[in-house]
């Protein structure tokens, strides 16, 4: 019986659970992914996911916080934490400190899980998510990247460092759709943080293409779908990036040992 490959990511602020087929291709999709917050300790919802794993399935368990309680209780084929040596041809000066979600786009961009993304070219890998982190793969190198606050950092940060602005909890849903130009606190917040992303991102590309001229942009993370980035092309989404390398990682690590 052909065993199926579960990956379970940890990240900032929740975790993932995504099968894969047993005949998965690299650009293919996981047959099936869920979420749920973390809390202080292993979620019920999390608990309850143990119990999809069958007899001689693969499981791997990633992420950079406390995997202790993930471990015990799905018991994995493999673990990937931070500092694991990675088959990634980087030019980060220390590998070992480069984030596991960062690995995991950049492999999945040079093996060629990305339809229509050809791997020999030069890719700006974005995840949008609590942290913006961009990472630059040319012809299946890791060259390095950036790290900037979020949307959701941005506005929280304000709302901290201020004795005037507000807390916004709600602007992810109307974020795409945000004027440049706010006519009221809330409005001007948001759009000061959602189009200096956006300009930043697009700035970053423009500069980066002179020395790329075939660049383009890979998008995943939470808050990709809102990007507008209407100057930049190529450009790709793939909702499942991060997965999707964890598992070529995993694929590429069982067929070689």
């Amino acid at each position: 019986m052909a065993m199926s490959t579960w990956i379970l990511e940890v990240g900032n602020s929740r975790a993932k659970w995504a099968k894969f087929s047993p005949e998965a291709s690299p650009q293919d999709d996981p047959l099936s992914v869920n979420a749920c917050p973390l809390a202080e300790h292993l979620p019920d919802t999390a608990r309850g996911w143990v119990e999809d794993i069958a007899a001689g399935d693969h499981v791997v368990v990633t992420g950079s916080g406390n995997l202790g309680p993930w471990i015990e209780a799905f018991r994995p084929t493999r673990v990937f934490r931070p500092g694991d040596g990675i088959p990634l041809h980087t030019d980060v000066r220390e590998p070992g400190k480069l984030g596991l979600d960062r690995v995991a786009n950049a492999w999945a961009v040079a093996m060629g899980c990305v339809p229509g993304a050809d791997p020999s070219k030069a890719w700006m890998v974005v995840d949008a998510g609590t942290c913006v982190t961009v990472d630059f793969v040319v012809g299946g190198r890791h060259l390095g990247g950036s790290i900037a606050p979020g949307v959701r950092m941005r506005l929280q940060a304000m709302h901290q460092h201020t004795h005037a602005l507000p807390r916004i909890e709600d602007a992810v849903s109307s974020m795409g759709n945000t004027p440049v130009l706010g006519t009221n606190t809330k409005d001007a917040m948001v759009s000061g943080a959602f189009h200096s992303l956006d300009a930043e991102l697009s700035g970053t590309w423009m500069r980066l293409k002179d020395e790329f001229p075939n660049l383009g942009i890979i998008l995943t993370g939470g808050d990709a779908q809102h990007l507008q980035l209407r100057a930049v092309s190529p450009r790709f989404a793939d909702a499942n990036l991060t997965l999707k390398g964890h598992h070529a990682l995993h694929k590429h690590l069982h067929d070689t040992h």
